[in-house]
């Protein structure tokens, strides 16, 4: 069966600017579907394999942030049907294994085994095969992915707003829901506050925790931080951070978030906690990254540090709940998404990440509308 030629912006070489190649996608095989995209977001771990600070085959589309409409289903789909809007999540689940059935699925052990397929999804003119970055390849067109990678959401929804639900909201809502367990009694620190960072002050207040600290390098971002919930709010170019939220929560806080992945920030993070408090690291890392921590606080003071993997999200069963807060007001995603693209000015959208108002960058494949 003849493939389909799609649009793409291909990673040829780290560092490079990406190039906007014709590529050929594989029609959806077994359990797989054909997804037009419509708007996929410019995510911080894609500016790691950009930059070559995390590695990845190349070439490569990169994106993983994705909304779209279902154009064809392969043979066994059974719950998803053409002209679905849909978002992805890069977190695939099969719902049978130990972890997902234990109400992990994040964790799923058989993510490998459902993205192999016999076929390369993505080749080149030349026939050379491309990599898709979480077997998604968002910087497309047209995307094919298992069918348990979708959830199904609302026409009501602008596609840059749902895209963002597939990565950067369903991991910051979900690690302070999930990961964390954050309630009406709990001291939230949050440091980093793009579009993770204002996922979790979010969630935070959805929780009900009775004090948010929000803090980054940038007034732009701090100001929109307490819009969307934070109590406090404090440069991280300050000479102390730490002082400062000790001197608005004497002790230290029961949980503090990062969300900028650097060491620093990590070991910043564990520093803030209250006695019995959690650090939750949520900033991808370049490979081989080392965070150190003072044992005492951790074994006398019982404070733990741990990671949350997309934020421990439930993601068929999160997409309801966070869309009906978003249709409620208590989610806002469209203060979130800061600037849109074309699929051909992706690497302005890439540069306009280091805006000090920027949030999420969205590319949109469609007219704002599904």
């Amino acid at each position: 069966m003849p493939r389909i030629p799609v649009k793409a912006a291909v990673l040829r070489e780290p560092g490079e600017q990406l190039a906007l190649e014709t590529v050929y996608l594989d029609e959806p095989g077994f359990g797989e579907v054909l997804v037009r995209t419509m708007a996929a977001g410019l995510c911080h771990s894609d500016l790691h394999y950009l930059k070559g600070t995390m590695g990845i085959s190349l070439p490569a589309v990169l994106g993983h942030e994705v909304a779209g409409v279902v154009e064809r289903c392969g043979p066994g789909v059974n719950r998803i049907t053409p002209g679905d809007r849909v978002v992805v999540t890069i977190t695939p689940s099969c719902g049978q294994c130990p972890a997902c059935v234990s109400g992990t699925p994040t964790r799923c052990s058989r993510v490998s085994q459902m993205r192999e397929r016999p076929e390369p999804l993505l080749v080149d003119e030349a026939g050379e095969t491309i990599t898709s970055l979480g077997s998604i390849g968002a910087f497309a067109e047209a995307i094919v992915v298992p069918e348990s990678a979708l959830a199904v959401v609302g026409a009501d929804l602008p596609p840059s707003v749902a895209a963002l639900l597939g990565c950067c909201v369903s991991t910051g809502v979900g690690a302070v829901i999930h990961g964390a367990h954050v309630g009406p009694n709990d001291t939230v620190a949050v440091i980093g506050c793009g579009g993770v960072g204002m996922a979790a002050i979010q969630g935070a207040r959805l929780s009900g925790a009775r004090r948010i600290i929000a803090i980054d390098l940038h007034d732009e971002k701090l100001a929109l931080a307490s819009r969307l919930g934070a109590t406090d709010v404090l440069r991280s170019s300050a000479d102390d951070v730490r002082s400062a939220v000790l001197s608005l929560v004497p002790g230290g806080v029961t949980h503090a978030f990062e969300a900028v992945g650097r060491p620093a920030t990590a070991e910043l993070a564990f520093s803030l906690l209250a006695s019995g408090g959690v650090a939750t690291i949520l900033g991808l890392m370049p490979s081989g990254s080392q965070i150190t921590i003072e044992a005492s606080e951790l074994i006398e003071g019982d404070r733990r540090m741990q990671g949350a993997y997309m934020g421990g999200n439930r993601f068929l069963a999160d997409i309801d709940t966070l869309t009906d807060h978003y249709r409620s007001g208590r989610l806002d995603l469209d203060a979130m998404v800061t600037g849109s693209v074309s699929l051909a000015g992706i690497n302005d959208g890439f540069t306009a990440m280091a805006s000090r108002s920027s949030i999420r960058n969205v590319v949109a494949l469609g007219e704002g509308t599904w």
